[in-house]
């Protein structure tokens, strides 16, 4: 029984360094509330307020329908009537519209005879995902010009598990999952590092506390704090933004530590061979940013080139994202959220194994 007093005294001990510690008080409170306020509204793959050119060498009551319904379109915020090649050249260079809209002689009268008619769309490749989403928006305004009938009647969309694609419904999630897992990851790549520069890491060599409690009381309080900072997360994204949450609570903070439990074995793995806070901090970032990126953040896994994809398994990020917005969205079951839990807890495993090995390397 002696070890769970060393162990709870051990646990105060850390709460007080990091609440003490000015610049982990300020990883708990600032960057993950701003970031979640910030990146709510910033990070999108939407496309909106597009502008675009028309080139109109037609002037038919056709040409004209097409850029009234372009104009209609809340996608569109400018749309400018140009005069020459020369000018619509001039307007993709200078990226004063994203595509421009290249409309021929004839065209009314072609589709009138039901000859084969075309209308050149010239895109800014320096903006390609942009460019391709705003040209799907412009081929379905002329679409429902040139074959208004087949294209209503055949084309039916639907979007399952979030009708109207709202992005907050996506990006809410993920932010759960990326946010919490800066907090948990700073927090311990600080812990080691900031004994040695306080001078408190001989004295926690020459106390009776084994190698095992140092690593568990180093693990148990980023990991508390950072579930407290998920929670909040968890009920802005439900009440502020109205994102629907159509799971199972339990699924959702059992798969919440297990992913904070595989972070927090990384960090404690950079706080261990780490000498200074700035180098731990500096650890965390280098390994966040590829995190994030490999994750499915936001681009699907399976757009990576298939040598990648592999490298993607030892990412717990990746698990957790799928397992939020699981929950959220779609109600997972209880057997396809623990395919999901136990890698993370198998990483987990793994990366405490390490940082262990690391501490009592350090140790003796």
């Amino acid at each position: 029984m002696v070890w769970i007093f060393q162990l709870l005294a051990l646990m105060k001990k850390e709460f007080l360094a990091i609440w003490s510690d000015k610049k982990s008080r300020t990883i708990i409170i600032i960057p993950p509330l701003m970031q979640l306020l910030l990146f709510s509204f910033a990070v999108t793959l939407e496309v909106k307020n597009i502008n675009i050119a028309v080139l109109d060498r037609d002037n038919s009551i056709k040409s004209q329908e097409i850029i009234r319904n372009l104009s209609y379109s809340t996608t569109f915020t400018n749309i400018y009537r140009l005069q020459s090649e020369e000018q619509l050249q001039e307007y993709i260079d200078t990226q004063k519209v994203i595509l421009a809209i290249y409309i021929p002689q004839n065209f009314a009268q072609k589709i009138a005879k039901n000859e084969e008619v075309s209308i050149q769309i010239i895109g800014d490749g320096r903006k390609s995902n942009s460019a391709q989403i705003a040209q799907s928006y412009v081929q379905t305004a002329i679409s429902k010009v040139v074959n208004s009938q087949a294209i209503n009647n055949t084309i039916v969309s639907r979007n399952l598990y979030n009708p109207n694609l709202d992005n907050f419904w996506w990006i809410l999630p993920n932010l759960m999952g990326s946010l919490s897992m800066l907090v948990a990851l700073l927090l311990t790549a600080l812990s080691v590092a900031r004994e040695r520069e306080l001078g408190t890491f001989e004295q926690l060599l020459v106390s009776p506390l084994s190698s095992t409690i140092l690593i568990i009381g180093k693990t148990i309080p980023p990991l508390l704090i950072s579930v407290v900072e998920a929670s909040v997360i968890f009920l802005v994204a439900i009440t502020f933004f109205d994102v629907p949450f159509v799971g199972s609570v339990f699924i959702l903070f059992l798969g919440l530590i297990s992913f904070l439990f595989s972070i927090v074995g990384l960090g404690l793995f950079i706080s261990s061979i780490s000498s200074t806070q700035q180098q731990g901090i500096l650890g965390a970032f280098v390994l966040m940013v590829p995190y994030i990126l490999m994750s499915g953040f936001a681009t699907p896994v399976e757009n990576m080139p298939q040598w990648l994809i592999p490298v993607t398994d030892i990412i717990s990020l990746k698990y957790f994202l799928i397992l939020l917005k699981g929950v959220f969205l779609k109600d997972i079951s209880f057997d396809m959220a623990i395919s999901l839990i136990v890698p993370m807890l198998a990483l987990g495993f793994i990366s405490l194994f390490f940082a262990s090995w690391m501490f009592r390397k350090k140790i003796q």
